[in-house]
């Protein structure tokens, strides 16, 4: 995914400023908490565990809707999530 400079920077910014936090601890949990305490959300949020972890976007993802401070996230992207399924059913 491409994106326009500043986000680019934002996000190269709070991988570096978080690195520190993953490897002191080694937990999602908590470096979770602290992008979500320095408002780094969402997209950016998923693409900083992407560099942070060296994963692909499913395992970001998985880290970021598993942590407990992104409970209003998870519930925001599973019932989404439903809305499509049954978009889908109806469709057939």
């Amino acid at each position: 995914m491409d994106f326009d400079a500043e986000r680019s920077a934002r996000i190269a910014a709070m991988q570096q400023t978080a690195r520190p936090i993953w490897e002191a601890t080694g937990d999602m949990d908590i470096v979770q908490q602290f992008l979500k305490d320095n408002g780094c959300h969402g997209v950016e949020a998923i693409h900083v565990t992407m560099g942070l972890l060296n994963c692909d976007l499913t395992e970001a993802q998985r880290a970021f809707l598993d942590a407990p401070c992104r409970d209003a996230e998870r519930r925001f992207h599973n019932h989404a999530m439903e809305l499509l399924e049954q978009a889908a059913d109806h469709n057939t």
